[in-house]
């Protein structure tokens, strides 16, 4: 085997013969070359045939890469690339003959979602996020290999959940279709089950090499286990430092126990990073030192020196996005806009950079495929009451807000408005015969109530739905309805409220709207396509790429670590959230902290105490 530029450890990874070997790879460590390179060894140093070698990753695009860089190094094509979804299907599918119809596309499972609200005839206001919630807590039991009475939903009432699990089940097995999860959790339950089964899987690959380890889940841990003896050829590479998939059933203690389910585990470090500079390397060790449940490891550069992180401040979201954009136009002629990224904790983020974007005309490409925060529910609610202070004939949004809050005001009674309607839907409810006097009362209110907010700023009129008029009030009551929390919907609605600043007249305001929501819609038409903008994108889809300058944006207090997070485990998911988003960068970081947020006080993030001066 022809020798390349490998460093020592390297070498002792590529290089290692026999038995369990766990490899940490640190940020831009080279893992994808020693994985490939192994493999090359094991065939030209260790003469093992390609057919016993089986290489598995967690993406399609992920295994694809694998194989092809392999290509450019040894042209045998026996060697198995796939992933964990691929690997057991093919089990499945050997003991049960099924095949790609047999499993339910993504949209296919929406609509078995959407058969059950149906059926049960279920009283939900946002459809889609409904659907979406129940699919990902579907997903995390059976990735998890739990019992779904023992679950805790985050998004349901228990039985509400359990009802929902047990009938999207009931459908699947009478179409006779399985689910992306199952292939997983079905496997492991024929091989968990069958001896003979078990015997014939467990010999069919002599050596096993698994890529991102951190992101395992319990399902495909215990199907590997179920697949290797404790002495087995299994070289897993991973980084605990990373494992940011907590919502997807990952955990890093895969990786920490690992030595325990496997005998003489050899360990190797690869600690030398060759993407960021040694300034920024240092910062992200500082960081992550800050972690208890990890492996001990000190990750070095290779002396590639420039300028030290920057922390900036601003006064607020708005001011953060508008700073930032203008740092951008600086580098516009020295680094290419596709080489820049923005990273945030939460897609909601997103929306001041790319209002600020559009202001500052910065092209720009968002890596998570998410609606624009103006479309959602609530936001076209609040729409709505501004559209109706600028002009209270406007019929569609007085449907859409009339009871929100409640102002008893029925369905028939806007049957019959409608019937009898001349001008205006406002006006015909007062014409409907049966009409009380009560509700002509709350009808008074509520134009009052629009005229009077008719001479107020854009932020100004917002506040005054909000508190006032008494939106944020039926909101609590849809989530105590709903038995849901309601952090996520005013946090939307605290979103959308900043987004009002400095916009005195409404209707400059809704122009504005309209325009994101354009753009974004345009954008997401051509998502397929090459983009030169910036990158602007959440941390968890930030993982395993990587920038000249990245900026990561609001590094406060209730933002990161995220204010829903509590528990030890939780805090150190963020922190390691942190790092992932700080590692992207190459040669300049910008890490961004406001003093307020919502008009309310907040502290930079702790996990930069005692690391970088915040001037707490």
């Amino acid at each position: 085997m022809s020798d390349i530029k490998l460093n020592e450890k390297q070498k002792e990874a590529v290089y290692h013969n026999t038995g369990p070997m766990m490899v940490l790879a640190g940020p831009g460590s080279g893992k994808t070359t020693v994985i490939i390179y192994r493999i090359k060894a094991l065939i030209e140093k260790y003469n093992v045939l390609p057919k016993d070698i089986l290489v598995i990753t967690f993406t399609k695009s992920a295994a694809n890469e694998m194989k092809s860089r392999f290509k450019e190094i040894n042209e045998n094509h026996e060697v198995s690339f796939g992933t964990f979804h691929s690997y057991f299907f093919r089990i499945l599918r050997n003991a049960f003959g099924y095949n790609l119809d047999n499993v339910l596309k993504e949209e296919e499972k929406k609509a078995v979602i959407k058969k059950i609200i149906t059926e049960k005839e279920l009283i939900i206001d946002n459809e889609e996020e409904y659907i979406s919630n129940a699919l990902n807590e579907i997903s995390l039991v059976k990735n998890e290999l739990m019992d779904c009475d023992n679950y805790k939903t985050s998004n349901f009432g228990k039985m509400e959940f359990e009802s929902l699990f047990n009938e999207y089940e009931r459908i699947k097995k009478e179409n006779n279709k399985i689910d992306f999860d199952d292939m997983i959790c079905k496997c492991y339950e024929y091989l968990n089950s069958d001896k003979g089964a078990l015997e014939k899987w467990k010999g069919r690959y002599k050596y096993i090499l698994i890529d991102e380890f951190q992101d395992i889940n319990n399902a495909q841990y215990e199907c590997i286990r179920l697949l290797t003896d404790r002495n087995s050829n299994i070289f897993i590479v991973g980084d605990d430092d990373q494992s940011i998939y907590k919502f997807r059933g990952a955990r890093p203690e895969f990786l920490l126990k690992f030595p325990e389910d496997f005998d003489n585990v050899g360990k190797i470090i690869l600690d030398v990073n060759y993407r960021s500079t040694t300034q920024i390397i240092n910062l992200c060790n500082a960081v992550i030192k800050g972690n208890k449940n990890r492996y001990e490891k000190i990750i070095k550069g290779t002396k590639k020196n420039g300028n030290m992180p920057v922390l900036m401040k601003s006064n607020d979201i708005g001011a953060e996005a508008a700073e930032i954009s203008k740092k951008i136009i600086m580098f516009k002629n020295k680094v290419r806009l596709n080489k820049i990224a923005v990273i945030y904790r939460t897609n909601i983020q997103a929306r001041a950079i790319v209002d600020a974007f559009m202001d500052f005309n910065i092209p720009y490409q968002i890596k998570d495929e998410v609606p624009s925060i103006y479309e959602h529910r609530v936001s076209k609610d609040i729409f709505a009451y501004l559209s109706l202070i600028l002009d209270i004939d406007n019929d569609r949004a007085i449907e859409r807000i009339i009871n929100k809050p409640k102002r008893y005001i029925s369905k028939e009674l806007i049957s019959e408005a409608k019937k009898i309607k001349k001008d205006s839907l406002i006006n015909a409810f007062y014409d409907v015969k049966n009409i009380k006097i009560w509700q002509s009362e709350r009808l008074d209110e509520f134009i009052y109530h629009l005229k009077y907010a008719k001479k107020k700023t854009t932020y100004e009129a917002f506040k005054y739905i909000r508190q006032i008029i008494g939106y944020d009030e039926y909101i609590k009551e849809y989530a105590l309805f709903r038995k849901v929390s309601p952090k996520s919907l005013f946090e939307v609605l605290d979103e959308i409220q900043e987004s009002s600043k400095g916009y005195d007249k409404i209707e400059d305001y809704l122009t504005h709207v309209s325009d994101v929501v354009s753009e974004m819609k345009e954008k997401s038409s051509k998502k397929n396509l090459v983009s030169e903008g910036v990158v602007l994108s959440t941390m968890h889809s930030a993982k395993g790429l990587e920038f000249d300058v990245v900026f990561v944006t609001s590094a406060v207090e209730g933002v990161i670590p995220h204010e829903r997070s509590s528990s030890f485990e939780e805090i150190e998911e963020e922190r390691r959230l942190f790092y992932v988003a700080i590692t992207r960068a190459k040669k300049l970081l910008f890490i961004s902290v406001i003093k307020s947020r919502y008009d309310q006080n907040v502290k930079p993030t702790r996990f930069l105490k005692k690391i970088i001066k915040t001037g707490e």
